[in-house]
């Protein structure tokens, strides 16, 4: 059964905006948005201030699947399996959606390992969710015009 961890990164996809943009080729996987992290100055609520930490950058290796739209934050609340996460980054642990992609991979492929997909990756934002299937992930913050990141990204996939 779906756990769902907050892999706390000390960034969070921005509420108001996250501006979230995927790029994804067969080989290769780039999601960006607007990030935020936490300062240590704490509102009324208990929690802490957020501040703008510019544009985050996740390249993601071995990408097998992805699931990008709905549910916006609204309707992610009313759905059991998202329970009370927010803006945030998470891994679903003891994934079904693991589980059924690599029974429909042994169709074909018997002897498919039960580590061929490590990781399913969660990222709730505004007006959308951002599910994927890989291996592992890095990330970066720039704070770069989106024109030069975007350009880079550009320069990653071409030359795949």
């Amino acid at each position: 059964m779906d756990e769902i961890i907050d892999l706390n990164l000390g960034i969070f996809p921005e509420a108001a905006v996250s501006g979230a943009v995927l790029v994804q080729t067969d080989c290769s996987m780039t999601l960006t948005f607007n990030a935020m992290r936490p300062t240590d100055k704490m509102s009324a609520y208990g929690e802490f201030y957020r501040e703008n930490a510019g544009i985050a950058i996740f390249r993601f290796k071995n990408c097998f699947q992805t699931r990008f739209g709905i549910p916006s934050d609204e309707a992610r609340g009313a759905i059991p399996r998202f329970k009370d996460e927010t803006y945030g980054i998470y891994e679903v642990q003891n994934s079904t959606w693991i589980q059924e992609s690599l029974r429909d991979n042994r169709y074909k492929f018997l002897k498919t390992r039960d580590d061929f997909i490590q990781k399913h990756l969660l990222f709730t934002f505004h007006d959308s969710t951002f599910e994927c299937l890989v291996h592992d992930f890095a990330f970066e913050l720039s704070t770069e015009p989106y024109a030069e990141i975007f350009d880079k990204i550009k320069q990653w996939v071409l030359s795949e």
